[in-house]
């Protein structure tokens, strides 16, 4: 359980980002949790005072989420790290590094994310 969590919808990310910016609170990081069933759980960290606060958005695999870093510059790191190790769709990063900022042509695409795997039945197996 996390303290001082509130779940917002991916459309109030950037009105919460901005208001905790006014009210003084720092950018610690996000995190991104898949839930396996094709959503993840990502969580913007936000501190004042060694008081931190979290929102937690709901994200669908194929949904877009809107950068912070224009609002957080220091978001550009984390956002690119959850796009490129999980796959999110991350939009409007201030400094987009394609998918890889980590990650080479070679390496397995969103490694962090959880893998589907399709066992097909072969006929005559039973």
């Amino acid at each position: 359980m996390i303290e001082n969590a509130f779940d917002i919808s991916k459309e109030l990310l950037q009105i919460e980002a901005q208001d905790s910016k006014i009210k003084g609170y720092r950018f610690v990081t996000a995190t991104c949790v898949d839930l396996g069933n094709g959503t993840f759980d990502v969580l913007y960290h936000f501190d004042k005072n060694l008081e931190l606060k979290n929102y937690r958005v709901n994200v669908k695999k194929e949904e877009e989420l809107t950068s912070i870093s224009n609002i957080y510059f220091s978001a550009i790191l984390v956002e690119n790290e959850m796009k490129e190790l999980f796959g999110l769709n991350i939009t409007n990063i201030a400094i987009d590094y394609g998918g890889h900022m980590l990650l080479s042509d070679d390496d397995l695409n969103s490694p962090m994310a959880k893998q589907q795997i399709v066992i097909e039945e072969r006929k005559g197996d039973k």
